[in-house]
């Protein structure tokens, strides 16, 4: 068969992812309010030092509940839908490839406008990264991508080698392609050699691996002293001048590079609270550069995911969920408990980063808590389709709309906050955190609303719609009666 490669139809879609999605757009909305009032280069420093009263706890219940755990039942969301995808192409003999590759490439063009013109908190550039990454584990050759990765590292080897010897040759690059590389060949042969048990393992080790590495970093600096204590003893050791110089020089980049993180902190603060739209559409373009390479290691991460969502849908779990219902109590009985045990750990740990004064601290917290995020999202997650399968039915229904509309509600989010927040709109940068939760759970409200609505009338949101047409080449029905 050759049969042409259509859009699902209404009757074939899972409600019940459309339902998770609807609720993972809560949280979203939770935890990006605070950085439409907050540079979003302070992302990963943690709670802001000195809030108190509702404030502070309106933070710490972010922190510690929402925080990082609804990027990734996106991300296992995404998974399962690529999964669904490959699989209705694979049962109708349709190709895959070239129709997968336009929807990726679309999503983006869709995260890059995102990011230039309403926020720079974007996370849908790095998703179609990771899809683009995905394509190339289940298209590529294991052996082709393992024999380059393999090559390059040892390029990198003899270009560091040389350069001991005064040639001095690009061995970084050679690095940063080859390690990449290495991982995606072997994930790419555990698929093919263990098609549904890889997906699990590979997945759960490109997550885990960069979370368990980071808090054995974290236990590891918690033993030094603090960075002033350890730059006196340094400089106390140093026996020769030129070894006090290399100290001095070293202390010296590290408070430039602070400086410099501090005067680009200051510089969004002031463009984000009081500058023209065209200002701040020129600073969020030149941040979008900055942060490409950023973005590419992070889409690693986010690959790990995406495979997790595909065993869920290869599995059947997902498409079949009444028939996992036992599975799915035994994910939130273990899943919330150790997630939210390890992110309450962490946050006593430590909240707040103080660069020079906790390092190893946060280090550590900041990967306790990365990896209970992976847990706690598979917790909740199957949370909401225990209660959904119950009865909340009736009441989780209503979230499926917002679900269904996924892409055109969250940009529909990054629009109203760009508005709202920013000084060439109202202007309420800085609004109180107690308030910003106040002012997400008003926006839903009115997403669900405006879904109902929208769905009642056309068969896609409007972003959908446009996404749909230009995966499949044509034009679909948006109106339900031209669809009829």
């Amino acid at each position: 068969m050759n049969a042409e490669f259509r859009p699902v139809a209404i009757r074939d879609r899972i409600q019940t992812l459309d339902v998770v999605r609807g609720f993972a757009l809560l949280g979203i909305a939770l935890m990006n309010v605070e950085f439409f009032n907050r540079p979003l280069g302070d992302l990963d420093a943690g709670m802001p030092a000195g809030a108190t009263g509702i404030d502070f706890w309106a933070g710490w219940f972010v922190h510690v509940f929402v925080r990082g755990k609804f990027w990734t039942m996106f991300s296992l969301l995404f998974g399962m839908g690529f999964a669904v995808m490959l699989a209705r192409a694979e049962q109708a003999g349709r190709g895959f490839f070239a129709p997968y590759l336009r929807r990726t490439l679309a999503l983006a063009a869709f995260g890059a406008l995102h990011f230039i013109c309403l926020w720079t908190g974007d996370i849908l550039f790095s998703y179609a990264t990771g899809a683009l990454l995905l394509m190339v584990v289940f298209y590529a050759k294991p052996q082709a991508l393992l024999w380059l990765g393999v090559l390059l590292l040892a390029c990198a080897a003899g270009f560091g080698v040389a350069g001991r010897l005064g040639h001095a040759l690009p061995w970084q690059p050679m690095l940063g392609f080859g390690i990449p590389l290495l991982l995606l060949g072997v994930v790419a042969y555990a698929l093919r050699r263990w098609p549904l048990s890889g997906l699990r393992a590979a997945g759960l080790a490109l997550y885990l691996l960069p979370s368990l590495a980071m808090a054995i970093g974290g236990a590891v600096m918690m033993g030094q002293p603090p960075e002033a204590e350890r730059d006196r003893i340094q400089l106390a050791e140093a026996k020769t001048p030129e070894q006090k110089q290399a100290v001095a020089e070293a202390i010296e980049k590290r408070a430039e590079r602070r400086g410099e993180h501090a005067r680009e902190l200051a510089e969004e603060t002031r463009v984000m609270r009081g500058g023209r739209y065209a200002e701040a559409t020129a600073w969020r373009a030149q941040s979008f550069v900055k942060h490409l390479g950023p973005n590419m290691g992070f889409a690693f991460i986010v690959v790990g995911v995406f495979l997790l969502g595909a065993w869920f849908v290869r599995s059947g779990v997902m498409t079949d969920p009444a028939a996992h219902l036992r599975l799915f109590r035994q994910m939130a009985w273990i899943g919330i408990p150790l997630g939210l045990g390890m992110s309450l750990v962490a946050a006593r740990i430590a909240l707040t980063h103080v660069p020079g004064h906790n390092d190893g601290p946060f280090q550590l917290a900041t990967g306790l808590a990365f990896f209970g995020n992976l847990p706690a999202c598979i917790g909740y997650l199957a949370a909401v389709v225990l209660l959904f399968h119950g009865r909340w039915r009736r009441w989780l229904a209503q979230l499926a709309p917002v679900g269904r509309m996924a892409l055109t509600n969250y940009l529909m989010q990054s629009a109203l906050g760009t508005l709202f927040f920013y000084g060439y709109g109202l202007g309420h940068w800085g609004m109180p955190r107690g308030q910003q939760l106040l002012y997400v759970l008003a926006v839903f409200a009115l997403q669900v609303l405006l879904s109902r609505w929208w769905l009642s009338r056309f068969r896609f949101g409007p972003i959908e719609w446009l996404w749909r047409w230009i995966t499949y080449g044509t034009r679909p029905p948006l109106r339900l009666a031209a669809a009829a």
